[in-house]
């Protein structure tokens, strides 16, 4: 860094104040690594500012020339060491100006480009190298037949997202997915542009834009330098508010007179977009908030010269003063208008035109323009600027797919003439005016759609899919239910209230209830049912409406294990992001632009067990829906220029064609994956395969990520035979298949679950296991398992401790009866080996001869030596030694009762070998004569006086820690690091 801006200008004295402030910024200490990275970037983006001495100016150091990428120094390291905590190297670091903004992992072909991304995440952690990253700006992780994936600091695993090549080139030519990428996002003016214009610190996170995003910014900057607008049609989910953030931020950087207005037609878009805006740093921490609460304060905020970013509804332009002088302007304004597609014609609409007649106006829109809106979007905002569509959106993994699924609730009229009967009897003081229009709004009674049997029905099928549906049964997927009319909404709401799932429900509409309202209703009218659900069902232990949906939106998207429905109308279809939304019933006959704003509410991703937004529709929008189909057919779609191919712009699956697909899919992956599994391919087979050789101690280590890879498999198959497993003859299955695939489905359940146990392994693929056995339990297994009491929260190891070897096997490791003796006998060992691969740092000297005698264990049981009982109990009772700590080592009394004093004892003789190699330890006949002990109580001591509280994971408070190990080990770093980290895996020192 010093050479660089020397040969720029700055003498020694600038140079080593400015990197003495990049020092201090970049120690992350007590802080969390979010808030070191945030002060470095902003010592990077911004000059820094040093005085030279007390009394003068500060002064200007530019550490990085943004403007010019030739005068800065751009250097790619190999293998660098990472140091701090444990050791890393990967596998390139992109310096700029000496200073780490680039990490990249890079893997073969074979492995999976998930494992470099999780390398990157993980050294982010404090135990490997966390300080390091408090400089990076881009983390980058890619192979050959995956491509690139890119991210940030902090970013989770699932957001980082691909970098393709941008020449749009589909054959698979050599650098295609990798190189190419990599040469285009690491080209020296993009990375500048990337860091400078690109990285946001939103609310805790900081995040990069995805490649669509920032092609979106730089033709959206080409035409704003042609002084034109534009539409920006980006899909839904895809990030259309970082869009307008990412764009508002660059225009009022690099433009002094500009000023914003977002426009939105919506008060919870207003409000949204302004907490973005926030949350970015746009608006400042104290600076007024940027709505606009009335038109006179529109007039008002239009004409002054602050704030430069407004956010207002529509609504404030009143079309009344189209004939009257537009108010003073002051500045360039920048209009965004939010969902352009419903707020382009109209007369408010051209008097913000008229208002604002040399402003650039820019559309941003989330579906597709139809023909019908096409001129007169046009007219105001102009061409379109940049599209991102829906199928794009799915490939690149930025949204989820749709998946279709119509489902019928039979209906018949029981009698027409006891209709006709009663309309008699409820209109005879009627006259015919009003007889007519009564009938008119209840006309032929297929309003039945209103009748609470019907609703029931739909009620019971939407529970029974919470029970059922994967996500929605293990409390991390929610659903929305779209009800044709508030009253229609109550109505559901009241229904639920009757059921044991009525406590998880929640209602928002644009329902306010008013006393004076229903004032002159009669007892059963629509609007008195709607006012009393509100007041007696709704509003309990609520002051108002609004407190009621904030808290209800609260808790849909932070905790839907306790909001698992909300019903709505048409409030929270549009601008309302829940990624644990992952199924919409649809009772409502939406259209266009509504229907696909509403069914995208369920495409954002939310982990791996989420694959596809579920759309259940109970009104038949689409008709008799057999194969895929389409929201819009391709000749109603805008297809200009900017519009892309003539295809159809969302596609939903056909459920059952998809997912039988999904299972074929699934079970040739599983069977693949199997096929090294010797003859006779019993259970006992596939452990040895994905277990390894029980005589190699590492053979567990190494066949892990095969393990972990059958885990996945095993899941993925019988979780799409579980979607489909009720419908497989309607999909044309013939008997014999379905009885061999159910049996399938039930075998490699068994074979997992053996394996799971034999390897002493809690099968950690998060959320798929709670779904799978549950998938098991309701779709496979005849019987329901028996619940041993607590058995499921002991491992093998402490089952043994509690019940003793032979229920342990029968509870916990053969539980079916399938295993040999031989496989229950490797399994033991296999726990016990876990055990001590475990635990071994917490008492390093006397696992080691836990260990030696589980060798000896082993070979006697090879040599038959053992009969199987005579294996069970030595077994056992190596197990009870290990886990009570019963070595063959005495401790002195002095350390009776001081579990943690005693390990320090028996450990103690090689860490002093590091400090004392030639010191001779006296091991007396008293205390005051034994060495050892000595030095154990004294360790003892200076924990108990000097350790502070907590002070495990604090790096200053673990500093005293080791500032009072030092002297006691002889000053001796190597003995002193080696005791800490002895001390700290003891419970005992907190």
């Amino acid at each position: 860094m010093g050479a660089n801006l020397r040969s720029r200008g700055y003498s020694d004295q600038h140079i080593a104040a400015a990197v003495l402030r990049l020092q201090t910024a970049a120690e992350v200490g007590s802080d969390t690594l979010y808030q070191a990275n945030m002060r470095v970037y902003n010592l990077l983006r911004y000059p820094v500012k040093v005085q030279l001495s007390p009394g003068k100016p500060h002064e200007d150091v530019q550490l990085i020339d943004w403007q010019h990428p030739e005068r800065n120094d751009f250097s790619v390291a190999e293998e660098v060491t990472l140091k701090g905590g444990h050791e890393r190297r990967p596998d390139l670091v992109i310096y700029l100006n000496g200073i780490a903004i680039a990490v990249i992992e890079l893997k073969r072909s074979s492995v999976e480009v998930g494992d470099g991304i999780r390398q990157l995440i993980s050294n982010q952690e404090k135990i490997f190298n966390r300080d390091f990253f408090a400089t990076s700006q881009l983390l980058l992780a890619g192979n050959d037949s995956q491509g690139l994936r890119y991210g940030t600091t902090g970013t989770p695993e699932q957001f980082y997202v691909q970098w393709k090549d941008e020449t749009g080139s589909s054959e698979r030519t050599p650098g295609t997915l990798l190189d190419q990428p990599l040469a285009q996002i690491c080209d020296k003016a993009r990375l500048l542009d990337l860091i400078y214009n690109f990285m946001i610190f939103d609310g805790g996170l900081k995040k990069v834009p995805r490649q669509h995003q920032y092609a979106g910014i730089k033709a959206a900057q080409t035409r704003i330098a042609e002084r034109e607008g534009g539409v920006i049609w980006h899909t839904q989910g895809s990030g259309k508010s970082i869009l307008m953030v990412l764009l508002a931020k660059w225009l009022m950087e690099h433009d002094p007179e500009a000023r914003v207005l977002v426009v939105t037609d919506r008060d919870e878009l207003d409000k949204q977009i302004e907490g973005v805006m926030r949350n970015a740093g746009v608006v400042g921490e104290d600076d007024p908030s940027p709505r606009i609460a009335s038109r006179a304060q529109l007039v008002s905020k239009l004409g002054a010269t602050t704030p430069r970013l407004l956010c207002a509804l529509v609504h404030k332009f009143d079309p009344s003063d189209l004939d009257g002088p537009p108010p003073p302007i002051h500045g360039r304004f920048y209009v965004f208008v939010d969902e352009c597609h419903r707020t382009q014609g109209g007369r408010m609409n051209k008097q913000m035109k008229r208002w604002l007649e040399d402003a650039i106006f820019i559309g941003f829109t989330g579906t597709p323009l139809l023909r019908k809106d096409k001129q007169t979007t046009r007219e105001v905002f102009g061409r379109y600027i940049h599209t991102y569509k829906f199928p794009q959106a799915v490939a690149d993994g930025v949204v989820l797919d749709l998946k279709y699924e119509a489902r019928d609730v039979p209906q018949r009229l029981i009698s027409q003439k006891s209709i006709d009967d009663w309309f008699e009897e409820k209109t005879k003081n009627l006259n015919n005016y009003q007889k007519a229009a009564l009938r008119k709004r209840w006309a032929k009674l297929k309003e039945l759609m209103s009748a609470k049997e019907r609703k029931e029905r739909i009620i019971a099928n939407i529970i029974e899919d919470f029970s059922l549906k994967p996500r929605l049964n293990n409390n991390r997927g929610t659903a929305i239910l779209v009800a044709a009319s508030i009253y229609d909404a109550c109505h559901y709401f009241r229904l639920f209230q009757g059921t044991s799932f009525g406590k998880y429900c929640g209602i928002i509409t644009s329902f306010e209830p008013n006393h004076n309202a229903i004032s002159r209703e009669p007892a059963d009218s629509d609007e008195r049912y709607k006012f009393d659900t509100y007041t007696e069902y709704v509003l309990k232990g609520f002051p108002g409406t609004k407190q009621y949906e904030e808290e209800m939106k609260r808790r849909f998207k932070e905790e839907p294990a306790n909001l698992k429905l909300l019903i709505v109308v048409s409030k929270l279809l549009t601008g309302f992001d829940a990624p644990s939304c992952t199924y919409i019933y649809l009772d409502n006959e939406l259209r266009d632009h509504n229907l696909f704003q509403a069914i995208c509410r369920t495409n954002r991703l939310d982990g791996e067990d989420k694959e596809y937004g579920h759309i259940v529709d109970f009104v038949h929008l689409f008709g008799d829906v057999q194969n895929a189909i389409s929201v819009y057919s391709s000749d109603e779609l805008d297809l200009d220029s900017g519009g892309g191919a003539a295809e159809n712009n969302v596609e939903l699956k056909d459920w059952l064609k998809e997912g039988c697909r999904k299972l074929e899919e699934a079970r040739e992956a599983l069977m693949y994956l199997c096929e090294p599994v010797l003859a006779p391919r019993e259970i006992e087979d596939y452990i040895h395969t994905f277990c390894g050789d029980i005589n190699d101690p590492k053979a567990l280590d190494d066949t892990e990520a095969l393990r972990i890879t059958f885990y996945k498999a095993t899941a993925a198959f019988i979780r799409a035979f579980s979607d489909v497993s009720q419908h497989l003859e309607e999909a044309g299955y013939p008997a014999a298949e379905i009885d061999k695939l159910n049996r399938e489905t039930a075998f490699f359940a068994d074979v997992r679950d053996a394996i799971k146990h034999y390897s002493g392994e809690e099968l950690d693929i998060k959320p798929f296991e709670a779904d799978m056995r549950h998938l098991i339990n309701t779709y496979i297994q005849a019987d329901q398992p028996k619940d041993l009491g607590s058995v499921n929260n002991y491992s093998l190891v402490e089952l043994i401790i509690e019940t003793g070897v032979h229920d342990a096997i029968a509870k916990k490791l053969n539980t079916k009866g399938k295993l040999s003796k031989n496989a229950v006998a490797e399994g033991i060992i296999n726990n016990m080996r876990k055990t001590i691969i475990r635990d071994q740092l917490t008492d390093p000297r006397f696992y080691e001869k836990i260990s030696k005698l589980l060798d000896d264990l082993i070979l006697e049981w090879r040599k038959e030596t053992l009969n199987y009982q005579e294996f069970l109990q030595r077994a056992e009772e190596l197990v009870k030694n290990m886990v009570g700590g019963k070595g063959d080592s005495p401790v002195p009394d002095a350390l009776e009762g001081n579990r943690a004093a005693q390990t320090l004892y028996n450990n103690l003789p090689n860490i002093l070998a590091l400090a004392f190699p030639t010191w001779e330890i006296r091991d007396g006949e008293n205390d005051e004569e034994n060495d050892l002990l000595q030095i154990t109580l004294k360790i003892d001591r200076a924990m108990r006086e000097h350790a502070p509280a907590n002070w495990k994971g604090d790096d200053t408070r673990e500093k005293q820690v080791l500032n009072a190990l030092h002297p006691i080990m002889g000053r001796n770093r190597e003995a002193t690091l080696a005791l800490f980290e002895l001390i700290k895996q003891q419970d005992g020192y907190q």
